[in-house]
């Protein structure tokens, strides 16, 4: 076994984060075969190392049961897994408050001022 097929059996942290900045996965997201294995191609790759389409493919198999025995991924179907992995949960956003409405303003002059707000404005300055 190669020194990089070991590593990327052991060290399956790493391989997920280079496959986060490769693909869009996230914690509960769902995970397809041929985006592992291009990922697997990919991750090889980048590490110079050189497999065929065929081994790559098995290996990706190999990783795929070494990640469902760790509790990473959970089968759907036979190419299809959920991804468990809490490091690559989406952050929760809050939703905003309401803004406040604005308090009235004194009228500019010149300007049209409603005559309700004329009243208004004469008996807050008695």
């Amino acid at each position: 076994m190669t020194k990089i097929k070991q590593r990327l059996l052991d060290q399956t942290q790493e391989f997920l984060t280079y496959l986060k900045s490769k693909y869009l996965v996230f914690h509960e997201s769902n995970v397809f075969f041929r985006d592992l294995h291009y990922g697997v191609m990919s991750y090889l790759d980048a590490h110079a190392v050189r497999y065929s389409y065929a081994e790559a493919e098995d290996l990706t198999r190999q990783l795929i049961g070494r990640l469902e025995s760790l509790g990473i991924l959970h089968r759907i179907d036979d190419r299809t897994w959920m991804l468990n992995y809490e490091h690559f949960k989406k952050p929760v956003v809050k939703k905003p408050e309401p803004a406040k409405p604005a308090a009235p303003g004194r009228p500019v002059p010149g300007s049209v001022v409603p005559a309700s707000a004329e009243r208004t404005a004469g008996a807050e300055r008695s």
